[in-house]
């Protein structure tokens, strides 16, 4: 006991001393078994990639591939007017020269991360330092308006175009009697078709048996074919002989011939007295598309007020905008929910912590905290003795379990993150110092400015392992007047909104 009493009454220096060396101490050995801090580069190969925008994408996103996260962006920046990313690759994943990159959103308001699509899987693999030459992304909705305003000025042109040429009552006349004629020929075709439906299913049918007997009978066929041709030639010749001999019989056919032509010309006759009587209806046809365009041009009806009201186009483009930057918001804006749990040496207790983090951007947070502290509530006391008749008065002091609040403001600089406001229900400050790419965090809290004692001074090392789990150590109140210094160390769990989403659309549902 006396030992333990000498190590704690040592100079506050000596005390900040001793703690930095035992948490450098604790930081190696926790790397050696976790694994998880790595010196030098770290594991993988890099890959390169360029997109014409980047826009909510941050450092640290996830890769993949089939929707399995396979490395992480490292660095985005600007090169020749293009998004750069910057892919650190796992070693065993091989990444084909044919594969496509594509920026994805996890659902409308989730985080973006990068996928690549697999090509073919004789593909060369890429080697550190290749680029990945084939990038997509999805257009964005200003692009979108700006397509839809053109279409929208080409459709303007349209309708001028038609009120020019098929513009007053003449031009609606016409067309309400091209519609009328149209209407009485798909009924005829209809009555045609129903009136040699039979015919039609008989020569098909006749058709289908004359291919058969061709299969059937294909040498018999060529038989036949051979004595055709022996009986052409006779034929003919006897043909020559019996025209020879039936020449007046050959102009009373010719005759017959010119008075067919003329009955042809007769029908001709009779299509163009057809033609000019349809002429009047397609007339009042082209009016009637005049009519309805010069509506259109006159802003009248909903297609006339999309294509001629600016007011309309502005408003659809303020709206859209509107849409583009809440989303963006929505991308940046996530919640953490966490607890974790301190053992303190000296008091041989537990400290409770359970945390809210509302953070709208990455580099800006929010910090509540309620906090079950086992030194809370302190009360001194006065205690009096007399040994030897020496009278001694010392003080005392007693805690008690106590919960407390915390409400901070935290702001991020580089590797380095400034917090303040109620800490432990106490006005306080803070400073975290982020290390190994977020993986290892040293902070130092003040608060608690009594005057009665020296400020509540807490310095803490906490390494992330995992995703959702990581640990603490530290000294406690480390430069205090009456006693209450303690080592301690740490579990703590935080879980992110899209972890909380996944878990519950993952759960079965509850039945009553």
């Amino acid at each position: 006991m006396a030992e333990k009493l000498s190590i704690f009454k040592l100079s506050p220096e000596a005390k900040v001393g001793l703690f930095v060396l035992i948490g450098i101490i604790l930081l190696v050995y926790m790397s050696l078994r976790v694994g998880g801090i790595q010196f030098g580069r770290a594991e993988g190969y890099t890959l390169y990639v360029r997109f014409d925008s980047a826009a909510g994408l941050d450092k640290d996103a996830s890769v993949r591939v089939a929707g399995v996260e396979v490395g992480r962006v490292t660095d985005i920046m600007l090169k020749d007017n293009k998004a750069q990313l910057t892919l650190k690759i796992k070693p065993e994943i091989k990444i084909g020269s044919d594969f496509t990159a594509l920026l994805v959103t996890k659902g409308l308001l989730g985080e973006r991360y990068v996928e690549l699509i697999p090509g073919s899987p004789n593909a060369p693999p890429l080697g550190d330092g290749d680029e990945i030459t084939r990038a997509t992304s999805y257009a964005d909705m200003d692009k979108l308006i700006t397509i839809l305003s053109d279409v929208s000025r080409d459709i303007k042109t349209v309708t001028l175009t038609l009120r020019n040429v098929f513009g007053g009552p003449e031009g609606e006349s016409a067309l309400r009697n091209i519609v009328s004629n149209i209407e009485e020929i798909s009924y005829r075709v209809n009555a045609l078709v129903d009136k040699n439906d039979a015919a039609l299913t008989n020569i098909i049918s006749n058709l289908d048996e004359f291919t058969t007997l061709l299969r059937e009978e294909g040498p018999s066929i060529r038989r036949v074919v051979a004595n055709l041709n022996e009986s052409i030639v006779k034929t003919s010749a006897k043909i020559n002989d019996i025209m020879d001999e039936n020449r007046e019989n050959l102009r009373e056919g010719v005759e017959s011939l010119r008075l067919a032509s003329l009955r042809l010309e007769e029908a001709m006759e009779t299509v163009n007295r057809v033609v000019q009587d349809v002429g009047p209806t397609l007339t009042d046809t082209v009016a009637s598309v005049g009519s309805i365009a010069g509506k259109i041009d006159r802003g009248e009806g909903t297609i006339g007020k999309l294509v001629n009201d600016e007011e309309t186009h502005e408003n659809i483009n303020k709206a859209v905008s509107g849409i583009n930057r809440f989303i963006e918001k929505t991308e940046s804006f996530h919640t953490y929910i966490g607890y974790r749990a301190e053992y303190l040496f000296d008091a041989s207790d537990t400290k409770s912590y359970f945390t809210l983090r509302v953070q709208p951007k990455s580099d800006k947070y929010y910090l509540f905290e309620i906090v079950d502290n086992p030194r809370g509530n302190r009360q001194e006391e006065t205690v009096t003795t007399t040994t030897g008749g020496v009278t001694t008065t010392t003080t005392e002091v007693r805690t008690k379990d106590e919960f407390q609040f915390s409400i901070q403001l935290a702001k991020r600089f580089g590797p380095f993150t400034l917090r303040g406001g109620l800490i432990e229900s106490t006005g306080g400050v803070a400073v975290d110092t982020h290390l190994f790419r977020n993986r290892f965090k040293l902070t130092l809290e003040a608060f608690d400015f009594d005057k009665s004692d020296n400020p509540h001074l807490k310095a803490t090392g906490t390494l992330y392992f995992s995703r959702f789990f990581y640990l603490t150590g530290g000294y406690d109140d480390f430069i205090s007047r009456v006693g209450l210094e303690s080592g301690f160390v740490g579990l703590g769990l935080e879980i992110r909104d899209d972890d909380l989403k996944y878990l519950f659309s993952a759960a079965p549902p509850v039945s009553f």
